[in-house]
């Protein structure tokens, strides 16, 4: 017999039971969307409410998803035991061929990645990557690409991959329209693109980060550290120090672990750098231990290898020593290839000083490291200590050791010098990114003059002949040719100071009765720019570049008359087409177009237009 209030408690209890499935699915999107903008307190509270209502209904694979997205809070605040237990308990409740069975093995592998096996976790993306394909789950796909690069192959340094991973990753998303997701790719390939010394990729990356970064996130902090350390590789100390503050206000407010570590570990550097070495160690005391706390193995590797630098600067040479050791066993333990080839060429720098008896074996053990890894690029990093090494173990009596420092030599060669900045309108300044080249140096012996007389040389080169007609036309052949080996070699010293005797500089090479002026991708040269506002005929924007006297060291040098002179006829050319652009302004009665600026060109050109 049909019971109407029987029936109709079915019908309610599962209006009920839909309305609770949906409220669950929609604290998971808002907690999702508060974790993305790095909002880490309202996320895992929306998480926790989801799977209490998950649970309530029983429903095992509402409850995996409910288990997923607390797992991935819990996870972005550096809780990795509770994520990895939450996520197994997920993969276990999970259907076949869910979105959250592919989620769950993410945030396993995650997990994994900061505290465990880089093994194990490479396994876990691919299972995770596996999976989504087989699904057709495309966000599931792209989030175990991107992990692979971040959590495994940027710690291996295994940089190319990563990149190769992260273009995929950025190419879906733009496809897919997802451009709040964009800045997960792009945030790890400048960040290899900054281990590699690659700054111009790197910098061009972190300006697009800039629209694509919520204010306060974790994802604007990530920006902001990347940003410092450009910085400090130019020497801009106080502006890395500005960025790092400002990241860190992010770190705090999102509990991100990375980023607090990461933050600390760059206010480290920056006094270290600027040689305040006990405040320096302060920051790097707090690094290791908030690393420590987390449980956040290979950042507490890369903060060991931070704080043993400062004990170095700070002469408690044991205490670096002993740093320098337990950084090794972290990466060791991980699989972490790049960090450990760094804590084993600062330990072989740090042990052959203090000429110690295992320093050989130490240099040994780093050049293999190096090699096997392809990182040439750390030798120019650490070219302080790093150069010394090679130069001193080239010669060295075991020739397996000669043969090492021989390949790394090769390999530094082929790794691409600091770009620089050139001025030649007006005062002539020379720059390493924001780093001053020093004046005095290039004083010496005629290096300045020598890098300005190559720069505007057909191909930036010169025979040794040629150079001496240009700077010494009166002096005897023999002291000539000896004017001209004192100016490469102070020139070669200007440009790169730590460079040892014999090696061949990356920015001027003598070979073969050549003398060749290289300048790194990135460079620039004002007078070039200012010869390509002229061509455009931006006119204001040439003006802008003229400082003074183009070469006015070289006002009484025969060789530099002629670029002076065409570059002062485009500074004039300059001047004449903006009166003549104003003063047409002026007639029509545009006087709001008439600049301040502008006027006083009229008194400058005026006789001429």
């Amino acid at each position: 017999m049909y019971n109407e209030k029987a029936n109709w408690v079915v019908i309610t209890s599962g209006r009920q039971a839909m309305s609770s499935l949906e409220r669950v699915h929609e604290l998971i999107q808002i907690s999702q969307a508060f974790e993305r903008e790095g909002k880490n307190s309202a996320a895992l509270q929306h998480a926790k409410q989801a799977l209490e209502i998950a649970r309530a209904l029983n429903h095992s694979p509402v409850v995996a998803e409910a288990l997923v997205c607390l797992a991935k809070v819990r996870f972005r605040m550096g809780k990795y035991a509770v994520a990895a237990a939450l996520s197994r308990e997920a993969r276990d409740l999970a259907e076949a061929g869910s979105p959250a069975l592919v989620d769950a093995w993410q945030v396993i592998a995650n997990c994994a990645a900061e505290t465990n096996s880089l093994d194990e976790a490479e396994a876990g993306y691919l299972q995770a990557a596996e999976l989504a394909r087989e699904s057709g789950y495309s966000h599931g796909q792209t989030a175990a690409l991107h992990g692979i690069a971040a959590g495994v192959y940027l710690p291996r340094g295994q940089f190319d991959l990563a990149l190769a991973a992260e273009q995929e990753v950025l190419k879906i998303f733009q496809a897919e329209g997802k451009r709040e997701y964009l800045y997960y790719p792009m945030v790890i390939s400048a960040m290899a693109y900054v281990c590699r010394g690659e700054s111009q990729k790197a910098a061009a990356l972190i300006k697009e980060l800039a629209s694509l970064t919520p204010p306060g996130s974790a994802a604007e902090g990530y920006r902001l550290c990347l940003q410092a350390e450009l910085a400090l590789g130019e020497g801009a100390w106080e502006e890395a120090q500005e960025l790092y503050q400002r990241a860190r206000s992010n770190a705090e407010a999102t509990g991100e672990p990375w980023l607090n570590i990461n933050v600390r570990l760059g206010m480290s550097r920056c006094y270290r750098l600027m040689g305040a070495g006990a405040t320096a160690l302060q920051w790097a005391m707090d690094a290791c231990q908030y690393a420590l706390t987390s449980g956040y193995s290979h950042e507490h590797g890369k903060a060991l290898i931070e704080r043993g630098q400062v004990f170095w600067q700070c002469d408690q040479l044991q205490a670096a020593e002993e740093d320098f050791q337990a950084a090794m066993i972290i990466p060791e333990q991980l699989g972490a290839a790049y960090d450990l080839a760094h804590a084993r060429l600062l330990l072989a720098a740090l042990l052959s000083v203090q000429k110690h008896a295992h320093a050989s074996a130490a240099w040994r053990a780093a050049a293999e490291a190096i090699l096997a890894g392809g990182y040439g690029f750390l030798l120019q990093r650490e070219r302080r200590h790093a150069f010394p090494l090679v130069a001193k173990y080239l010669k060295h009596p075991d020739h397996e050791l000669a043969k090492l420092s021989a390949r790394l030599l090769d390999q530094l060669e082929k790794t691409s010098a600091p770009a620089l900045r050139v001025g030649v309108l007006g005062d002539f300044v020379l720059f390493q990114g924001s780093h001053p080249i020093s004046g005095t140096l290039l004083k010496q012996r005629q290096a300045g003059e020598l890098f300005r007389l190559l720069l505007i040389s057909p191909g930036r080169r010169l025979s040794r002949e040629q150079v001496i007609d240009a700077m010494w036309p009166d002096k005897s052949p023999a002291a000539a040719i000896n004017f001209f080996h004192q100016a490469t070699s102070a020139l070669r010293h200007a440009l790169e100071p730590d460079l040892p005797q014999k090696f061949t500089s990356r920015y001027l090479i003598v070979v073969e009765g050549q003398a060749i002026l290289h300048l790194p991708p990135g460079s620039q040269v004002d007078y070039e720019q200012f010869e390509e506002h002229l061509r455009r005929g931006e006119w204001e924007q040439a003006v802008a570049l003229w400082r003074g006297e183009p070469f006015i060291e070289d006002r009484y040098r025969d060789w530099a008359a002629w670029k002076r002179e065409q570059l002062t006829n485009g500074y004039l050319r300059a001047l004449l087409a903006l009166a003549k652009e104003q003063r047409s302004y002026a007639l029509q009665g545009n006087s709001n177009c008439v600049s301040p600026k502008s006027v006083s060109l009229f008194s400058v050109a005026g006789g001429m237009v």
